[in-house]
């Protein structure tokens, strides 16, 4: 069987083939080029508005991670507390007393009926740096030196005057927004005694210990701190120096004690840590600052009874034998006064009481 072959259709010579009915693909690619140049820079232009919308929201996110306040170790932060009324102490809990190192003042009383508390860290360690000896004043033979330091001051008068009566070269700190702090403050000051400001500091059982008004808090932001250090020392006038009410939490950050340290070193006033914590900063803030600086070496009275404090002031004796001066602080208790008594005339002539601000130097 043969299979016929048929050739091809040709097409006419009035017919186009149906490839040549649109435009030249040339033509279109030309076209194309034309529109992708725009559209390149307009792709590129929102590549930079991304870029630069990604990094403004990275620097927020480590703005606010810079100055959100430090976490405790039990992970939660503070919470926000309200300004607490001038004038007006706040209220001590009385489960806050269960703690070994809070203690009560008994005698004397908040307007609410509650004792005043206190800080104490007893374990003082031998590692310490010693801070550079303290300079005899002219024409003076450099005997050993006691500072002795009455914290509290501001709610009772009598007991005061009594102890500046006792010993003038007694410094006296008085708490801000006390009842009596002002009034007690220039009486004192009129008779020449050495004033301090007692500032309230965090502890690290806040809120449930309230160091009462003027308070340093951890959360508090570096501007609010430092007014509220400003307000704590206008309303002690005439003060030459600062140690600390409670402060376990707070004297442990460094952030914030260099904060209070540039302050206190523009007022020109000394520091002495009543030492209410192992970890605490202020010795390497007064370095940097460059703020003159001492250190608690004994608390006299956490129990308020003679023989107790009689057994804290021979140690405040051993220890400014050995090192040749030493730092006391006591609080104003009908026991301390009636101890000190006794126990300040046996000292004369070995030992000699000098105000804080003499026994104090930069930190090498």
């Amino acid at each position: 069987m043969t299979i016929k072959k048929t050739a091809p259709k040709k097409f006419g010579p009035s017919k186009k083939p149906v490839g040549k009915k649109k435009a030249p693909v040339p033509r279109k690619r030309s076209g194309k080029k034309k529109k992708t140049l725009p559209f390149q820079i307009m792709r590129a232009g929102i590549g930079v508005l991304i870029l630069v919308a990604l990094c403004l929201t990275g620097a927020m996110v480590a703005d606010l991670m810079i100055r959100q306040p430090a976490v405790p170790p039990s992970g939660k932060l503070h919470p926000p507390t309200a300004p607490v009324p001038r004038g007006k102490p706040s209220p001590f809990h009385e489960d806050a007393r269960d703690a070994d190192h809070i203690k009560t003042q008994a005698g004397l009383m908040e307007k609410n009926g509650h004792s005043l508390v206190y800080e104490v860290f007893e374990e003082m360690t031998d590692a310490r740096k010693p801070l550079p000896p303290v300079r005899p004043l002219p024409g003076e033979d450099a005997p050993v030196r006691i500072a002795l330091i009455i914290d509290d001051i501001g709610y009772d008068k009598q007991i005061a005057m009594a102890l500046h009566a006792l010993e003038p070269n007694i410094s006296f700190s008085v708490l801000p927004w006390s009842p009596h702090g002002r009034s007690i403050s220039r009486m004192l000051k009129e008779k020449g005694a050495e004033i301090m400001l007692h500032l309230p500091m965090e502890p690290v059982e806040y809120p449930r210990v309230d160091p009462g008004p003027g308070a340093l808090l951890a959360a508090m932001s570096p501007d609010v701190l430092i007014a509220e250090l400003e307000k704590n020392l206008d309303e002690v006038p005439g003060a030459s120096g600062v140690n600390n009410h409670m402060g376990s939490r707070l004297t442990t950050e460094a952030g914030q004690m260099y904060q209070i340290f540039t302050i206190l070193r523009k007022r020109d006033l000394f520091f002495i840590d009543s030492m209410t914590a192992p970890g605490s900063q202020c010795r390497a803030a007064a370095r940097l600052l460059q703020v003159r600086f001492g250190e608690r070496d004994v608390f006299l009275d956490n129990i308020q009874e003679k023989a107790y404090i009689t057994g804290q002031f021979a140690q405040l004796k051993k220890l400014a034998m050995e090192q040749g001066t030493a730092v006391g602080i006591g609080h104003p208790y009908p026991a301390t006064l009636e101890t000190l008594k006794i126990e300040l005339p046996k000292i004369r002539g070995k030992i000699k009481i000098i105000p804080a601000s003499q026994i104090v130097a930069i930190p090498d």
